[in-house]
């Protein structure tokens, strides 16, 4: 005799993920579960943490590991080791650490969650007395990360790395391919890539991972969706309550049915063709007490946010696509999921943006690190609009930081002789002179509309990650300096401990944003960026962040 049994796996990025985003999943699995006739048949439920949540302080790391337990067996999935049971499992990975400048690597995830897998496995094995036929099924973010906040974008990136890299693939029904595990595959091999296999194999499993659809409108996630989908979705159950009822008191019709899903006010419901499922849950005191368990988490916008968040009620999963013409190469981002950069609006007495809506974009695609692909652009600071003093540029600058805690951001310069360069770097440019490791990159606009970037590839290596953009690699990390000093009154990307003869910074502004200069730079590999004696006069400089959700 066969037994189907389902293992459903919620990965999330840190505590509280779960009980912000999923509780209408995993809840609703939980009925699922609860209403299966044999033990056999029941579904294995199991949440994986891949960082501890300790941002702030490494000693926040126990706490929230503490409070995500009391959480989960508020919601209902908790197990302990000492009953064997155990289905929630946290992380403390030095290379998964939480923070929004963190950058985990997509291929660490994909192995992280082949050995979780594998242990599960192989668990389920050892205690099972009859054939199996198992299936996996993983919930996690998409590619938006539902609140954008990179770690989260950073698990679907690893997720989808793990299903493309440690899967193979096998063509199921109407053209559709389907991933499936190998079992007791260890974690340091790959599956060939690209090879479409139509057999059944036992020692195999099915795999599918289903995305929670990121809301990228806040004004709908938290406002419009209840006149939209809410209320109407009350009023219906409300008249279907009402005419059950009437049938009800006439004649009795409503014992006669065995089945009263239509009139359930929580439900997991499918589309046809099994590729999307929305989960429907209206108990926002559950919600209210799972966050309320993550004290040192539960201020007062996360109250508000369990309130009227769509996420507290509705769950729309779509299950991920699998492309077998990326299977037979290295992982590579899809240019098309991503929109056109946003710029967050300024009043109408601000002067215009340096960079057309096109340029940004191009700018994005061709720079910045890919966690970054997401996120809005808001302009930190103007020459033009906030003036050309250096304390003005650095109060700018270090309240943006303390707004957000991100450093990341985008120098852009435009000179009086039409040139467009600048500078990357994720960390704030110091007052002081130090060796730096911040991960910087240099680059300049071409005629064509595209850009010519310096220093993208450094020794950090895997931190950018995507295609070339006309890039010259090398540099050192520890050459990469990013200097802001008041008293000298300059800007300057470059230079560091071993600068050679006829070596200078790679950018450099002075005289009040009023001049700069461009030299070759070691650091970066680049050439002077402007053509001539790399002296050049400035006409307008701006400063880039880059927003998150804060929910």
């Amino acid at each position: 005799m066969t037994a189907d049994q389902d293992i459903w796996l919620l990965i999330t990025a840190h505590p509280d993920d779960e009980s912000m985003f999923f509780i209408p999943t995993l809840r609703n699995l939980l009925y699922l579960d609860y209403k299966q006739e044999t033990k056999n048949d029941r579904h294995c439920i199991q949440l994986l943490c891949l960082s501890n949540g300790d941002f702030r302080d490494v000693s926040d790391g126990p706490i929230r590991t503490k409070e995500l337990h009391h959480a989960c067996s508020l919601i209902g999935i908790a197990g302990s080791k000492s009953s064997g049971a155990e289905s929630v499992f946290v992380l403390d990975n030095d290379r998964l650490k939480d923070g929004p400048n963190e950058v985990w690597n997509s291929d660490l995830i994909a192995n992280t969650v082949l050995e979780h897998l594998q242990t599960i496995l192989s668990s389920m094995q050892e205690q099972s007395t009859q054939q199996q036929h198992i299936n996996v099924n993983i919930v996690t973010f998409d590619q938006g990360g539902v609140s954008g906040h990179p770690n989260h974008v950073d698990v679907f990136r690893g997720i989808r790395h793990f299903v493309h890299e440690k899967c193979h693939v096998v063509r199921g029904d109407k053209e559709t391919f389907m991933p499936r595990l190998k079992l007791n595959q260890h974690t340091s091999s790959t599956a060939t890539n690209g090879k479409v296999n139509s057999n059944n194999n036992d020692d195999e499993v099915n795999m599918r991972v289903f995305v929670l659809k990121t809301i990228s409108n806040p004004l709908y996630k938290y406002f419009l969706w209840i006149f939209v989908e809410l209320i109407p979705f009350l009023l219906i159950w409300l008249f279907q309550l009402l005419w059950h009822t009437i049938y009800f008191l006439l004649g009795g019709f409503l014992l006669r049915k065995k089945d009263h899903r239509s009139i359930r006010l929580s439900s997991m419901k499918t589309t046809s063709d099994g590729m999307q499922l929305r989960c429907r849950l209206f108990d926002p005191v559950l919600v209210w007490m799972a966050m309320a368990a993550h004290n040192s988490q539960f201020v007062w916008y996360r109250r508000l946010s369990v309130l009227f968040s769509r996420y507290t009620y509705l769950n729309d999963l779509n299950e991920l696509a699998i492309d077998p013409t990326l299977l037979s190469e290295d992982e590579k981002e899809d240019e098309d999921k991503f929109p056109p950069v946003k710029a967050i609006e300024e009043d109408s007495s601000s002067p215009k943006f340096l960079l057309s809506n096109a340029q940004m974009t191009a700018l994005r695609e061709a720079v910045l690190p890919i966690g970054l692909h997401h996120r809005p652009w808001k302009r930190i600071y103007s020459l033009s609009r906030d003036g050309d003093s250096f304390i003005t540029f650095e109060k700018h600058v270090e309240n943006w930081k303390g707004k957000f805690g991100d450093s990341s951001t985008l120098l852009v310069v435009k000179t009086t002789k039409g040139d467009v360069i600048g500078g990357y770097a994720d960390a704030i440019a110091t007052s002081s002179p130090r060796p730096g490791t911040a991960r910087s990159c240099l680059f300049r606009a071409e005629m064509d509309g595209t850009f010519t970037v310096y220093g993208k590839e450094n020794s950090l290596g895997s931190f950018f990650e995507g295609s070339p953009h006309k890039m010259k690699s090398g540099g050192q990390g520890p050459s990469k300096k990013i200097l802001l000093d008041s008293t000298r009154r300059i800007i300057a990307f470059g230079g560091g401990l071993e600068m050679k003869s006829g070596d200078g910074f790679g950018l450099c502004l002075e005289d009040g944003f009023a001049r700069g200069t461009t030299a070759r730079c070691e650091a970066f590999c680049n050439e002077p960026l402007v053509e001539g004696n790399g002296v050049f006069d400035v006409i307008e400089v701006e400063v880039y962040g880059f927003v998150f959700g804060q929910f």
